[in-house]
């Protein structure tokens, strides 16, 4: 069986099934101001002290939080996950001879202690 990466199923990924042109990269997008929004909860913080450790403003992370956030860059919310205590991995591969490649965002597994 084939596993279709999440940011290319259509049933995974909604700008796919709307044909916009970086379907791929919205879904990206999404997933990391997902874990951005559970972060900001987690550590039980305000949007406003959020957007000051982040050094943005409150209505902009607002904005980013309610799904605006088509003009922010991969790496800026990428930035914004360090900022607050995650680790980003990129890892570059070569997928078999012929085959796509594939962008995917996962979590990483932590050794038994």
């Amino acid at each position: 069986m084939i596993r279709t990466p999440p940011a290319k199923d259509s049933t995974r990924n909604v700008w796919l099934q709307l044909g916009l042109p970086d379907a791929e990269e919205h879904y990206l997008k999404a997933e990391l101001v997902l874990r951005l929004d559970k972060t900001i909860r987690a550590q039980r913080l305000t949007q406003t002290a959020a957007a000051r450790r982040l050094r943005t403003t409150q209505p902009e992370l607002s904005k980013i939080l309610r799904g605006k956030f088509s003009e922010v860059s991969l790496e800026r919310l990428m930035r914004f996950l360090t900022i607050l205590g995650h680790r980003i991995e990129i890892k570059i591969g070569t997928v078999k001879k012929g085959g796509a490649g594939e962008v995917s965002i996962g979590d990483i597994r932590r050794p038994a202690a």
